[in-house]
């Protein structure tokens, strides 16, 4: 039954925003009942911090798998950008979307997620310094390459489809010549 509700709240937020959905309607299309819904969970901020939490965790057994095939740091890019491109195009992101709307400002959740999105960077920050650990990165620009990928996953998020014009290679490839990437 958790999984009914983490998969309902996570499809009921990516049409709506956080604020707009109720326990009662998460339970409603659980087809439960509120007392219910609040055996399993007890409010609506731990069902979404839940859901983020496996989305992440997911995220970062990616990100080891693709360090412990040493696969060429331009095709594991050019693999999230892809996967991510695929999520906006499905609309999958809208649950992370409003997600990001609703914690900002709000001190105790933005406290409570802190930890996530840091255990998050730290993984895809390992991509890059393998990299550097390969010689294919200067030290020194580790912190710039992980910016530069935020930056642009970031952007292919938040902004309209039609204003990117890159493909997820181009995009990779772009990061990698502005670190100077040996092996590009």
């Amino acid at each position: 039954m958790r999984a009914k509700i983490l998969k309902t709240t996570f499809n009921l937020i990516g049409k709506k925003s956080v604020k707009d959905v109720s326990m009662r309607e998460i339970a409603e299309a659980c087809n439960i009942t509120k007392p219910s819904l609040y055996y399993y969970f007890k409010d609506k901020d731990e069902i979404c911090y839940t859901i983020v939490r496996y989305v992440l965790d997911d995220q970062n057994k990616k990100i080891k798998q693709y360090i412990e095939q040493n696969m060429p740091l331009k095709d594991i890019l050019t693999d999230i950008f892809q996967k991510t491109f695929n999520a906006k195009l499905k609309k999958s992101l809208g649950f992370f979307l409003h997600m990001v709307d609703y914690i900002k400002g709000v001190p105790a959740l933005e406290k409570k997620f802190k930890p996530l999105k840091e255990e998050n960077e730290k993984f895809s920050k390992e991509l890059f310094k393998m990299a550097a650990k390969n010689n294919n990165i200067e030290q020194n620009k580790v912190d710039l390459a992980h910016y530069l990928f935020e930056s642009c996953l970031y952007h292919i998020v938040f902004a309209p489809r039609k204003d990117i014009n890159l493909e997820p290679k181009d995009i990779a490839m772009s990061i990698l010549k502005a670190i100077d990437y040996k092996n590009c």
